[in-house]
């Protein structure tokens, strides 16, 4: 299928919107797995359970809920915010 220029040029300008997107997202998810990191560090420091699930299945409603008034199918969300929420995203350094 052959673009006109403005079409080729729409879908090029939407194509940098959503990569730049993706860029963000991946850029929350690094600076939220620093923030978990630092937690679950303290946590360790204060002799506290790293893992707290009341906590992670409130953060987890209060997401679905946002997700649904954004107009989200919340059944293609929910696994994503679960391989977010509690669980670290970053890899442990070699040897550790």
């Amino acid at each position: 299928m052959t673009l006109t220029p403005d079409q080729r040029a729409h879908l090029e300008a939407t194509r940098r919107l959503l990569d730049g997107l993706d860029d963000t997202l991946v850029d929350l998810l690094a600076r939220r797995a620093e923030v978990v990191a630092a937690l679950w560090a303290w946590k360790a420091r204060q002799g506290l359970d790293r893992a707290d699930p009341g906590r992670e299945a409130e953060v987890l409603q209060r997401l679905l809920a946002r997700a649904l008034a954004r107009g989200l199918d919340v059944a293609a969300v929910e696994p994503v915010l679960q391989a977010v929420v509690g669980r670290p995203l970053r890899k442990p350094p070699p040897g550790t």
